[in-house]
């Protein structure tokens, strides 16, 4: 059992994992191919190139380190799961904001940017979970809602996947037009 975790134990904790986290995140853009285009990767891994399909395989990785995080000794803390929702809500959030504001800039995707965006957006996370995890104080209460918006968002994930909106912002392939599944190169 390890004790409790201090603020200065999860920022070293978080920085040392945004690293490992972003590359198991950028191989989570291939994980659909190399699984041979199975439908349940496809709620974990990237199957086009639409903005959703990035945010998941940035929302995935975190998700689990925070889950390592929990086993770890995060138990301990009334905050961990309100701050891991709070950090997790904040992925799409911060790679939105950032891919939209350079764009409205550079008027076009930059792929070094983009993959910077994808590294930025998970040290956010886990910034943002380092920083309220020992701040909050949560009850029962709040650490149910809190689960109900994870469970939201995980289920949005597979539900938009296999099924998205027509929004042609943030789940539209920006290459053939197409959305979710059908817009996979080899469908």
């Amino acid at each position: 059992m390890v004790e409790l975790m201090g603020i200065d134990t999860l920022i070293w904790l978080n920085a040392v994992a945004i690293l490992p986290l972003s590359i198991i995140g950028s191989l989570l853009h291939f994980a659909y191919d190399w699984s041979g285009h199975h439908r349940v990767v496809a709620v974990f891994a990237a199957v086009n190139e639409s903005y959703w399909e990035h945010i998941k395989i940035a929302f995935w990785p975190v998700l689990l380190w925070f889950v390592a995080l929990f086993a770890m000794g995060g138990w301990q803390m009334p905050g961990f799961v309100p701050a891991a929702t709070i950090a997790l809500y904040s992925v799409p959030v911060s790679m939105i904001s950032i891919v939209f504001g350079y764009k409205a800039i550079a008027r076009k995707n930059i792929l070094w940017i983009d993959i910077l965006s994808f590294f930025v957006t998970v040290a956010v996370a886990l910034l943002i979970f380092a920083l309220t995890a020992t701040e909050l104080a949560a009850g029962r209460w709040s650490i149910a809602l809190s689960m109900v918006f994870l469970m939201i968002l995980g289920i949005a994930f597979a539900r938009f996947t296999h099924r998205p909106p027509a929004e042609p912002d943030f789940f539209i392939d920006p290459l053939n037009k197409r959305y979710g599944l059908e817009a996979h190169p080899d469908n």
